[in-house]
């Protein structure tokens, strides 16, 4: 059985585009949904359940892929494949799995080389977060691998996919699994019909990723270990990996389960230490006080005196931004389910969701911005297209379209005439409010664009990349001022202070920095965050810095000190994106816990 291109599933509800791959039991096909969306649809190899080896247990078979389906369904977790159905088609058994954009990391470091110790421990944490939900779920992956970890394109985010030979397990119970390993990344357990099973089989595949991600070899076999072939430490062949990350990885791989880390957890903790002595080496963690923006005596409370006034239910799925009206009373919220929600700031109560199944984006609003006059608000998604909204009614005014990637980042100039763009595509764009008009492109960054501001007086645009790079531009001419170095990882956000004389930027190396404008130099570096930084804002009055992180907190920074004063907690999961109130009374946080929170200041 071959489903060809055209041919449409499940009453109508998919349409089979092209086949993506085929793994050792199962096979995978690219489709569409009736909203248009990409969506990966995989079953079982028919040869698998004709053979005469597996006849007497193929309904053992589809059931078991039936059973893991569900559970892994309940899995939700940002660096895990979603599911969005499960149904059967000519009696094969079917999953409906989103379409991640991007490439394996298998792939990636075929190409690229081994990678740096500080981004193969980010994807590692990810992905190690992950099976950590889906072994509380019962379930154990079996077959972690770089080629089933996939990197969103234009993101420093993993996520974990192909759960073909996912079992249920209970832990330390010997249990009679199928025979099925990847050579390289499977325990010596993983070779026996019947053992005891537990979290330690992720381990081993983890710690044998991250052995290939910083060495671009697959370890030696475990059945060749077993015949006294010696598996080399992952140092052998990459001087440049710390001691301790080293250890890590060859206790997380040792052939005896009882003489591995019990958890997936318990081996991060191995390697969480590590990370915070390699960046304290080589980030810089000098605090030098900048200039203070007015002669006003600087008072700074060292007392965290935000509080939790709302927190907003109502997306289905992550929130990716979230920003506040120039007037204080609207908030505008933009979600991994594809719609923008409009709430009244006061009281938390949902005015109005823009979007929706037949209309809107049809991928995931990543970032949202209000007009300076707050009449219009613009939608940035991965579906590459920009959408205007009008406020007042909620009906979607135009379309802009002209970058050939996700969209990640968008602003407007300080009379809400000029519209500026970032993507995926390395691009920054400005487009005429107006007409829709593509009026300028600036080429220069060399991997995505995250973040896109300009400054208050609307002249120069500042850019954040996944190059690791701000780049300054002038707007009249189209050209590149000048290219701000020293982040050692992704910038994921860059933010103008109300004056225009510093610019913040927030990286996944866990810090932000502050520059000077006008000699374009770094003034200092602020740390504090155990995670990256996914988003940075100034307070209206120019004395603070709020940042948001993957640690699941957000920060107060008093500028002219460079002291954090303030902590707050609540989030159970990463915190993508912050934003003042115009008055600094009142700062909103969004989640990938699917919430947003309203915090004021006492």
């Amino acid at each position: 059985m071959v489903w060809n291109p055209g041919q449409r599933l499940f009453g109508g509800r998919y349409t089979i585009e092209r086949k993506l791959g085929e793994g050792g039991i199962g096979i995978t096909y690219l489709a569409k949904n009736q909203k248009g969306e990409q969506r990966v649809i995989k079953t079982l190899k028919e040869e698998i359940l004709t053979h005469p080896m597996w006849r007497t247990h193929r309904e053992k078979l589809k059931q078991d892929f039936r059973d893991e389906a569900v559970r892994l369904a309940v899995c939700r977790h940002p660096h895990i494949v979603q599911v969005e159905n499960i149904f059967t088609e000519e009696n094969m058994p079917c999953i409906v799995m989103e379409y991640i954009e991007g490439e394996n990391l298998g792939k990636h470091v075929k190409e690229m080389g081994e990678l740096s110790e500080a981004e193969a421990l980010l994807y590692i944490k990810q992905v190690g977060e992950a099976l950590t939900v889906i072994h509380c779920k019962g379930l154990l992956h079996r077959d972690v691998k770089p080629r089933n970890i996939m990197l969103r394109a234009g993101k420093p985010e993993a996520v974990l996919i192909d759960f073909g030979i996912a079992r249920e397990f209970i832990p330390n119970l010997v249990q009679r699994h199928t025979v099925y390993r990847t050579p390289g990344f499977a325990p010596p357990e993983q070779y026996q019909a019947e053992a005891a099973r537990g979290e330690y089989i992720d381990v081993y595949g983890l710690a044998a990723t991250l052995y290939t991600l910083l060495t671009g070899i697959v370890p030696t076999t475990a059945e060749d270990r077993r015949r006294n072939i010696v598996l080399k430490p992952a140092k052998h062949f990459n001087p440049q990996i710390s001691d301790r990350v080293n250890q890590a990885i060859m206790r997380g791989m040792e052939l005896e389960p009882e003489n591995r880390p019990q958890s997936v957890q318990e081996w991060l903790t191995m390697l969480e230490s590590n990370v915070e002595e390699e960046l304290a080496t080589i980030l810089p963690t000098q605090v030098i006080t900048p200039t203070p923006h007015s002669g006003k005596p600087v008072v700074v409370s060292a007392v965290n005196t935000w509080q939790c006034l709302h927190t907003l239910k109502g997306h289905t799925s992550m929130v990716h931004t979230v920003t506040i009206s120039p007037k204080g009373n609207i908030l505008a919220s933009g979600s991994s389910d594809n719609t923008i929600k409009l709430w009244n700031v006061n009281t938390g109560k949902l005015l109005r969701k823009l979007g929706g199944w037949f209309a809107g984006h049809s991928s995931m609003v990543y970032d949202l911005a209000f007009s300076p006059n707050g009449e219009i608000i613009a939608s940035a998604s991965w579906d590459e297209t920009i959408k205007l909204w009008q406020v007042s009614s909620g009906k979607e005014i135009r379309t802009f379209k002209g970058h050939t990637n996700s969209v990640n980042s968008i602003a407007f100039n300080l009379n809400g005439q000029i519209l500026a763009s970032g993507s995926a595509d390395c691009t920054l764009k400005l487009w005429l409010v107006s007409s829709g008009r593509e009026i300028s492109n600036f080429y220069g960054h060399s991997d995505s664009i995250l973040s896109v501001k300009f400054s208050p007086i609307g002249e120069i645009i500042a850019t954040g990349s996944a190059d690791y790079t701000i780049k300054l531009w002038q707007i009249k001419t189209a050209g590149e001022i000048c290219t701000l170095m020293g982040h050692s990882f992704f910038v994921n956000t860059v933010a103008f202070s109300p004056n225009g004389q510093i610019i913040a930027s927030g990286s996944s190396d866990r810090t932000i920095k502050l520059w000077q404008v006008s000699t374009r130099t770094e003034i200092c570096t602020f740390t504090g965050h155990t995670e990256p930084i996914s988003s940075v804002v100034f307070s209206p009055d120019g004395e603070f810095l709020a940042s948001a992180s993957w640690d699941k907190t957000i920060k107060v920074w008093h500028i002219s000190t460079g002291r954090e004063i303030a902590t707050l907690r609540g989030h159970s999961n990463y915190v993508r994106t912050i934003a003042f109130s115009p008055d600094g009374k009142i700062l909103a946080s969004g989640s990938d816990d699917d919430t947003i929170k309203i915090w004021h200041q006492a």
